[in-house]
C-alpha cells in the first residue's frame, strides 16, 4: 500500500446475526457531511500505521477497545476530492450501544442492512457500504 503523508482510515461495525452495521450520525458541526450518516474514522496522527488510526478513532468516537488481528480490510483508494488516501475496516461486533459513548458526532446506532438505504449516508460511506454488501454475499 503506498500511504501518502495524510490519509484517512476508518470503518464500521458489523453484526451477522441480525445483518446489520454499527454507523455514527455526523453533527453539524463539521465541515464535510454534516447530519450524515458514516463510518468512524478519521485522519491519521503522526506515522500511526492505518489499522492504528481506526483503532483510536474507534475509541475516540464511540469508547470502543477492538482486538486488532480481528479487524478485516475491506479496501482502500485515491479519494479524488480530498486528495487523501481512504482506507476502510469493518469488525464483527454485537456490543450493545448501552456500552458505548458517543464521543463525537450527534449519535449513532445499528442498522439492518436492508434498511440502510433509508439512511441519508455520506457518499463515500455508501459506495463503501455498497462494496461491503456484494464482498459478503460471497463470504457470509
Amino acid at each position: 500500500m503506498n500511504i501518502e503523508k495524510k490519509y484517512w482510515a476508518g470503518g464500521f461495525l458489523y453484526n451477522p446475526v441480525n445483518n446489520s452495521v454499527f454507523l455514527h450520525k455526523r453533527d453539524n458541526n463539521t465541515k464535510f457531511n454534516p447530519n450524515k450518516w458514516a463510518f468512524f474514522g478519521g485522519l491519521n496522527e503522526g506515522d500511526e500505521k492505518p489499522i492504528e488510526c481506526f483503532l483510536r478513532e474507534l475509541k475516540e468516537e464511540i469508547g470502543l477497545d477492538v482486538d486488532r488481528q480481528k479487524i478485516v480490510h475491506l479496501c482502500e483508494y485515491l479519494n479524488k476530492e480530498l486528495s487523501t488516501y481512504r482506507v476502510v475496516y469493518y469488525y464483527i461486533s454485537d456490543v450493545s450501544e448501552k456500552q458505548l459513548t458517543l464521543g463525537e458526532g450527534a449519535g449513532f446506532g445499528w442498522i439492518k442492512v436492508d434498511t440502510i438505504d433509508s439512511y441519508d449516508l455520506t457518499e463515500k460511506t455508501k459506495i463503501d457500504i455498497d462494496l461491503f454488501l456484494d464482498h459478503i454475499k460471497y463470504t457470509w
